[in-house]
């Protein structure tokens, strides 16, 4: 009895088993009532398709070849492709599943819309191709209907895929100006209207520094020039070589910029006039496009934009006497042996460095001219706050102005300066400490 009873169990066990798998994966999916079941309609993936063609009822005006690397158009005449928008519809029409079959053999097409204007798409793979043909939107629901050639089959798919059907050339081009980063450049000469400057790499302090001046420009500033240059894109294509027609205005560009590389290569852009919110634009010197204008604003800087925001002050190691002067006097503190002095008295380190950073942490707003200086409260040097610091045999010296809100005019010798009000503050503090430190002394 137990030796039959054990064998029974385990036959047992085995039907359970077998039951549960013929109820779960040996049946077809159970549609609600009034569903159908979806019908895939390519039958291949995505990365299968090589080759996709455009054109109405089988004859195809417009084809592009995929590749991972770069994919490109070849009819009507060869283009740069847009990658993403290629392998976009080729995703769309991989994934493109059936709502319905309507008919399972269809003798007119006509009345379904599909005709000898009828939208077509021919998708390849490396051993395979398949044709589709659009038909009419149905006038209840959100399908369209689509045939398939060797299939006498009509069926109705979603209508969002007719955007992948109706395309026309300039959609699947490749909107870049240019199609190479912009690695290692080491010189930028810059035109933009009255703002004329050129930017070369100081490599040996990794800095951009601006030609002809004593001014280093600030890196981020430049960044943002290389990249917003290298990623502009074609709004409208014009293909057009005729540089001497007026109304592209680029025979006196209003925009110039010139890129060059370590490795010598050059990228150019000029732009000329504004036509509605685009502008004439070209990169290569042989065609002209068109560019959004708000997007080409981006690049236009002037020499304030492109100057590094920081005071150039000397490194504090370098550094062997700092001046202060308020309404109540002069302070003077030097160095010797590696200890700040005043007169005879230690100052603290800390405070010197303190003081330094304050100067050159204090982001400007803006360089300005040397005018109206009664405005801005320095009209009268004499009167005026100062700092004076040295460097062995070189000196710099700082008149501050008026303070409006977190602003600080101040003057240097060449020009005006906006700041932040930070630096009036450490500037107060660090008078403040000097003198409490002769107040101790003194008692």
């Amino acid at each position: 009895m137990k030796k039959r009873f054990i064998p029974t169990i385990i036959a047992l066990i085995i039907l359970i088993i077998l039951g549960v798998y013929a109820n779960y994966y040996e049946v077809d999916e159970i549609l609600a009532p009034g569903e159908v079941k979806s019908v895939q309609i390519v039958g291949f993936k995505e990365d299968d398709i090589k080759a996709i063609s455009f054109g109405k009822n089988g004859n195809y005006d417009l084809k592009v070849e995929l590749d991972s690397s770069h994919s490109k158009i070849v009819k009507p005449s060869e283009y740069k492709c847009d990658d993403a928008e290629a392998f976009g519809i080729a995703r769309h029409f991989a994934e493109l599943k059936s709502d319905y079959l309507f008919l399972n053999n269809a003798t007119d097409t006509k009345i379904f819309g599909i005709s000898s204007n009828s939208l077509s798409v021919k998708l390849e793979t490396a051993t395979q191709s398949v044709e589709l043909t659009l038909g009419n939107k149905v006038e209840v629901g959100d399908s369209i209907y689509l045939s398939k050639k060797g299939d006498s089959s009509i069926y109705l798919v979603p209508s969002h895929i007719k955007g992948s059907f109706d395309v026309n050339l300039n959609d699947l081009r490749d909107r870049a100006f240019y199609y190479k980063d912009f690695d290692r450049c080491n010189e930028i000469q810059y035109k933009c209207d009255s703002h004329v400057f050129k930017l070369v790499f100081d490599a040996i302090n990794s800095e951009w520094l601006i030609a002809d001046t004593k001014y280093s420009a600030e890196s981020l500033e430049v960044a943002n020039l290389i990249n917003n240059m290298r990623n502009l894109r074609i709004s409208k294509f014009l293909d057009s070589n005729d540089f001497s027609n007026e109304k592209y205005g680029l025979t006196d560009p209003s925009l110039n910029i010139t890129i060059k590389t370590e490795n010598g290569e050059i990228y150019e852009l000029k732009c000329g006039s504004m036509q509605g919110s685009d502008t004439y634009v070209s990169s290569d010197g042989k065609t002209v496009q068109m560019a959004n204008t708000m997007k080409l604003n981006e690049l236009k800087l002037s020499l304030n934009d492109i100057r590094d925001k920081y005071l150039d002050i000397y490194p504090y190691t370098e550094l062997t006497e700092i001046e202060v002067k308020d309404a109540t006097g002069t302070i003077k503190i030097t160095k010797n042996k590696n200890k700040w002095t005043l007169g005879e008295i230690n100052i603290s380190d800390f405070d010197v460095r303190n003081f330094i950073n304050t100067l050159s942490r204090a982001k400007v707003n803006e360089y300005m001219p040397k005018e109206n200086l009664e405005k801005y409260g320095l009209a009268n040097l004499d009167n005026c706050p100062t700092i004076t610091i040295k460097s062995n045999d070189k000196s710099k010296t700082f008149w501050l102005g008026d303070a409006n809100g977190v602003m600080l005019f101040m003057l240097d010798e060449d020009e005006m300066i906006n700041i932040n009000v930070q630096l009036f503050e450490g500037f107060k503090d660090f008078i403040f400490r000097l003198r409490n430190a002769e107040l101790k002394v003194n008692k």
